[in-house]
């Protein structure tokens, strides 16, 4: 997860590192792909021929512009998780587009998730009271970066990246710690040296991997926070202790700050105040209709789905650009679908809290649709599934694959027929559109020898794969040749 600060174009992600900057405007996708997507389900979920369809006009209703609003909205509303203003905003947003698009018994169903909600925090240099604003990373298991009410007190530190070298001769027992983000797991090391708290100095460009080493799935009782780039730049020159990172500058290095710090120009003694709270919290799935128009095949309903909450290391600093991508398709999608109803009945689904266990989706098949004996019984209100489509989007690849969620041979079996009816589609549409690049890759059956594994060497953790172990149908649409640098 990252996190960076909507204002400079950073983008946070779950467990993992605060980001590169998104192209702009974040996270738009070609014009290409969105109409894709769009074109593909509107053959899929209508099974329509292509020959039937206004390939143009389909077209001409994609908007950029439209998408780029939307990513960008989106993003200007903070962190997206559930407990944090976003969410909510979000939320009404979606409804609002639903409602516009001209969708019926559109409904939000609410369920219970319980997520780190930061309630502030604060560094006080002492002897100036000037206070800096830092963020809470993302607890350590259950353990927050909470710390007494009064705050706790010592030294303020540099510590490069945290090697041993760098901090030798340093007081570490009993301070507060300024490192680098871009320091793997060094911090570790920090807390076993009697670190009193960490702070992490925004960098200019990360990777994944950082920000998942930035907190651990024990309760470690250590305070770790994230500073703005410009508050810990005006920190270190304060702290005169790292010429090499103060670029044009000619300063004494020294190594050891002596206790207190009076009358001592390396030293600055500061306060922490934090508190990060665990809070059962609302989350919110959103569901909006289009009935087909076809009197019998309207019965069979297909479902649409994306995610559109965000995630980061830093729950507070999670606008989610790239989480958006997903929410943005679907919303293109209601929008063309509203003015141009299928054959077969459209259930639109926006689902929360996809980084928090999947919980969005799986509230909605405890309530909905599990096939399998005996929990297919105690359904409270069940929706019968022909098939379910989610959108995995993302803004680094052009390339889009179909999957069916799957690596069993099972499954691949079932949906094989799945896979070369959607290469026909994309051939097609490929030769009416003149596109120069064949627009689907299928996952489900790829050629030549390769594999799912081929295209998404990682393991990408859809909500489709839930959708299947219920006994449903499910497919994805997943941009693939995309590492999710950015994303958990």
């Amino acid at each position: 997860m990252l996190a960076m600060d909507a204002s400079s174009n950073w983008a946070f992600i779950r467990g993992l590192m605060p980001l590169q900057k998104l192209s702009s405007p974040w996270c738009i996708m070609s014009r290409r792909l969105f109409l894709w997507v769009l074109i593909l389900f509107l053959f899929s979920s209508a099974i329509e021929s292509v020959a039937d369809t206004q390939d143009e006009r389909i077209a001409n209703f994609i908007s950029e512009e439209r998408i780029a609003e939307s990513v960008k909205y989106l993003v200007s509303l903070g962190s997206r998780i559930p407990g944090y203003p976003g969410s909510k905003k979000a939320t009404s947003y979606i409804l609002k587009t639903f409602k516009e698009a001209g969708l019926s018994e559109i409904e939000e169903e609410i369920f219970p998730v319980t997520v780190p909600v930061d309630q502030g925090a604060s560094l006080t240099i002492i002897k100036t009271n000037n206070e800096i604003k830092i963020y809470s990373l993302w607890p350590n298991l259950v353990r927050t970066s909470t710390v007494p009410e009064e705050g706790i007190e010592g030294n303020l530190i540099y510590g490069g990246k945290g090697n041993l070298s760098e901090v030798k001769g340093k007081e570490i027992e009993g301070n507060i710690i300024l490192l680098d983000f871009n320091s793997g797991s060094n911090w570790i090391q920090l807390a076993g040296l009697g670190a009193k708290a960490i702070i992490f100095i925004e960098p200019s460009s990360t990777i994944r991997s950082q920000a998942e080493r930035k907190f651990l799935k024990i309760p470690l009782n250590l305070p770790r926070f994230w500073i703005k780039k410009a508050d810990g730049e005006s920190l270190l020159k304060q702290l005169n202790s790292h010429p090499h990172l103060l670029p044009g500058a000619s300063l004494p290095s020294r190594g050891r700050i002596e206790e207190g710090g009076e009358g001592n120009s390396y030293a600055i003694k500061v306060r922490l105040k934090a508190r990060m709270e665990w809070q059962k919290v609302p989350g919110t799935n959103i569901l909006g209709w289009v009935k087909g128009t076809d009197s019998e095949l309207k019965k069979e309903i297909i479902v649409l789905e994306s995610y559109y909450d965000s995630i980061s290391v830093v729950p507070s600093l999670a606008p989610g650009a790239e989480n958006a991508c997903g929410i943005t398709a679907l919303l293109e999608l209601v929008r063309f679908f509203g003015r141009n109803p299928p054959k077969r009945t459209v259930l639109f689904l926006a689902t929360s809290t996809h980084f928090i266990g999947r919980r969005g989706i799986d509230s909605f098949l405890q309530s909905h649709s599990r096939n399998i004996a005996p929990f297919e019984e105690k359904v409270p209100e069940p929706i019968k599934i022909k098939l379910f489509i989610g959108l995995e989007l993302s803004s680094k690849s052009k390339e889009l694959g179909i999957w069916h969620n799957s690596e069993e041979f099972y499954y691949q079996r079932y949906f094989a027929p799945f896979g070369k009816k959607f290469g026909d589609y994309a051939l097609e549409l490929q030769k009416n559109l003149r596109l120069p690049e064949k627009p689907l890759v299928n996952g489900i059956s790829p050629k030549k020898g390769l594999a799912w594994s081929s295209f998404m060497p990682e393991e990408i953790m859809t909500d489709g794969k839930l959708v299947l172990l219920t006994g449903t149908p499910a497919l994805s649409f997943v941009t693939i040749n995309d590492n999710r640098g950015l994303v958990d």
